[in-house]
């Protein structure tokens, strides 16, 4: 493990830790508030996907143990990833102040919730989009590559763009399999 990895991966624990902390705060409010607030099932399958989510991107990170040296745009990028989930985790739960069940909530808000996980995990692309072009991957490679994070995205759009929350909440719990299936072979 390199220095340089060692002083980013501390920045990017410490941001990730942010948002994770953020997640579980509101799955503790709405525990706390079950008897005046219904939890549902959409709001608190988007705080596990956030978490699930979180955990890999945490994981990937040891990918670069070996960094030989931290450049801004590097900086940038996991700053960015980082407080993009620290946003989405920030708008999954409604705030105490708010009247709105938690599903009334989350279905408001998802798109933004959406919208911050598909950028986040795109940018974490980069780096593996600029490797099998400078050192040429297998097809085969190529294929599997693409064909997970595609899934996943559509996943994600489907959960974004959905009318129901039924619809909703099926592409989230997929999604959250997905994720942490795909994890489990490929990390």
């Amino acid at each position: 493990m390199s220095d340089a990895f060692g002083f980013m991966f501390g920045f990017y624990g410490l941001l990730l830790g942010l948002a994770v902390a953020e997640v579980v705060s509101g799955f503790s409010r709405a525990y706390d508030e079950r008897h005046s607030r219904r939890i549902g099932v959409v709001a608190p399958l988007f705080g596990t996907l956030l978490l699930v989510d979180l955990i890999t991107f945490w994981m990937n990170a040891w990918a670069y143990r070996d960094l030989a040296d931290v450049k801004y745009i590097t900086a940038l990028a996991v700053a960015l990833v980082a407080l993009l989930y620290y946003f989405a985790a920030t708008q999954v739960f409604p705030k105490a102040t708010e009247n709105d069940t938690l599903d009334r909530h989350i279905m408001e808000h998802r798109q933004e919730v959406v919208f911050c996980v598909l950028i986040s995990n795109l940018i974490t692309q980069v780096p593996n989009t600029i490797s099998a072009v400078t050192t040429p991957w297998p097809p085969a490679d190529i294929g599997l590559w693409a064909g997970l994070n595609m899934i996943y995205y559509i996943l994600l759009v489907v959960a974004a763009l959905a009318k129901t929350k039924k619809v909703v909440g099926t592409a989230v719990g997929i999604a959250i399999v997905y994720v942490t299936g795909a994890t489990a072979l490929f990390a």
